[in-house]
């Protein structure tokens, strides 16, 4: 019952207790993979506002000169570009550019005015900007909008877009907006405090587009530039970013398209870095801004994580103590109610073999059902035993013993009886008062009933001063007659002695006549339907 208790315990709490584990695992990985998705998702979102602003320039634009709003080099020409800048706060300028590589258009100050004159930080002639040419040039092969390869000046680096300006199915020109990537490094720069990690936007996988270290106004004086590799970058996450170990526990219906990994700084790179040396790295690559698609992305150090991780475990093992006490406290509750349980079924076999005399009354219990149940025990046993005394116990027990269904039905059977008498007790008891001649009585009867038991008799009844027993029933008893014989010499031999001692103790000798006889006899319950004897 201990055993069992504590299985019952073990596999009901342990079962509820890996349940809520395992729970708080997945919902850690989960919210980690919804967080990340948040991340990337409001970076994505912000790069495409800020690149949709040139993409929209260029089409209104290009719509205009569609509908002969204005002609290339005209008055109106010079306000639709302006226009379309002052709409657009995230473009830095936007341009016209005929075939023979003309360039015309308007920019920002650095006061935030558009202007369509000479602007200090952008190019007056932007067509003799050998990068600008070689944009122009791969502008001819392409249809449609595009977006080109990047633009660098002493002002900083641009993405630029470009939509040809047609009109009757003829190109007259290429409208291009420009936006500076520093505009990207703000944004890396606000995600990185808002979600309290370090934002990035890679070129392809190896060269820093945007990073909160671009936003800096002094980064290109100090030497911080983008396009840089991540090796020379100066971030060891990110000179680690190509040995990173993909990670594949985070459930995909939250992380969309988003890769998490692990990246674990080698010495190396760690030489000089005073943070963790592993880090969690979010990504999601985007394209159709330029040659290679973009990584957006951040990383984190795991601590941030393994915080949360640690709040689980501690949970767990904070579980696992209490399911450990209650499996002790089970096997102990569990064995101190097997005590009162075997008891009583030690006790019942020894009813079930109408050994009644070997019984002892059960304890009480502070357990209510147990008590009664041991309190009913105890009240049977009176009852049993003030019923056996009416009883041979010799013959109910060996009907007890054999196990034999019907053994008590009348039968015929051949058994050896034995009958006793005493000589001249009718005269003996007339002088004896009623209490003596019974006390007398039970005495010797108590002789003749351990002689007949010992060799395996059986009392039948008892008739005045005489006793008729029996051998061979209910039990088969191999040579009964030997058996009674053997039991008469005892009862003779015990009788010896008991007289000896009566004439010491002033009792009177008694004299007995026994009769042996072996034959053929009915023998089984005889008797009415509430008053039967085995007989």
């Amino acid at each position: 019952m201990a055993l069992s208790f504590g299985s019952l315990v073990f596999l009901s709490v342990g079962g509820v207790l890996a349940l809520s584990v395992g729970a708080n695992f997945r919902n850690t990985f989960d919210l980690l993979g919804a967080q990340s998705t948040l991340l990337i998702d409001a970076m994505e979102d912000s790069l495409r506002a800020e690149m949709g602003d040139a993409e929209n320039a260029v089409d209104g634009i290009a719509q205009l000169y569609a509908q002969g709003e204005f002609q290339i080099d005209d008055e109106a020409m010079s306000a639709a570009v302006a226009g379309a800048l002052a709409a657009a706060s995230g473009v830095e300028a936007t341009l016209i550019c005929t075939p023979d590589l003309v360039c015309r258009g308007a920019a920002r100050s650095v006061e935030n005015n558009v202007s369509t004159g000479a602007i200090e930080h952008f190019p007056a002639e932007p067509e003799k900007s050998s990068q600008v040419r070689a944009a122009l040039e791969q502008r001819r092969q392409v249809d449609g909008r595009q977006w080109g390869a990047f633009v660098a000046n002493e002002f900083g680096l641009y993405a630029h877009v470009s939509v040809p300006l047609a009109r009757d199915g003829v190109t007259q020109a290429w409208v291009i907006a420009a936006v500076e990537l520093q505009k990207l490094s703000d944004i890396t720069r606000e995600l990185s405090s808002r979600f309290g990690t370090h934002a990035f936007i890679l070129d392809g996988e190896d060269r820093v587009l945007a990073d909160q270290r671009l936003a800096d106004p002094d980064a290109l004086k100090n030497g911080v530039l983008p396009l840089t590799p991540l090796a020379t970058y100066g971030d060891p996450v990110l000179a680690a970013y190509g040995s990173r170990k993909v990670e594949r526990e985070f459930d995909t219906r939250h992380a969309r398209d988003i890769e998490i990994a692990e990246i674990d700084l080698s010495v190396d790179n760690a030489s000089e870095w005073s943070g963790d040396t592993t880090y969690i790295a979010i990504t999601r690559k985007i394209a159709g801004y330029g040659d290679e698609p973009w990584t957006l992305g951040a990383y984190f150090e795991t601590s941030q994580i393994s915080d949360e991780i640690e709040r689980v475990m501690g949970s767990a093992l904070l579980g696992l103590g209490a399911m450990a006490v209650a499996v002790i406290v089970a096997i102990l509750l569990g064995r101190r109610l097997s005590r009162p349980i075997q008891a009583i079924a030690g006790q019942a076999t020894r009813v079930a073999d109408f050994d009644l005399d070997g019984v002892t009354p059960l304890p009480r219990s502070r357990v209510l059902e147990l008590d009664n149940q041991a309190s009913a025990f105890n009240a049977m046993l009176i009852g049993l035993r003030a019923f056996s005394t009416y009883i041979p116990r010799s013959l109910v027990a060996k009907l007890v013993r054999t196990g034999e269904i019907g053994i008590a039905e009348p039968r015929e059977a051949v058994v050896t009886v034995m009958f006793t008498d005493i000589a001249g007790f009718t005269t003996l008891s007339e002088r004896m008062d009623a209490a003596a001649a019974a006390r007398l009585l039970n005495h010797h009867f108590e002789i003749l009933c351990r002689a007949v038991d010992t060799h395996g008799g059986t009392v039948d009844k008892f008739l005045g001063d005489g006793m008729l027993a029996f051998f061979g029933a209910p039990d088969r008893l191999k040579g009964h007659a030997a058996a009674a014989v053997r039991a008469a010499a005892a009862i003779r031999e015990e009788l010896e002695k008991d007289n000896l001692e009566a004439a010491g103790e002033g009792r009177p000798p008694l004299h007995v006549r026994i009769g042996i006889h072996t034959g053929s006899v009915i023998v089984g319950n005889i008797g009415a339907s509430d008053r039967v004897n085995y007989t």
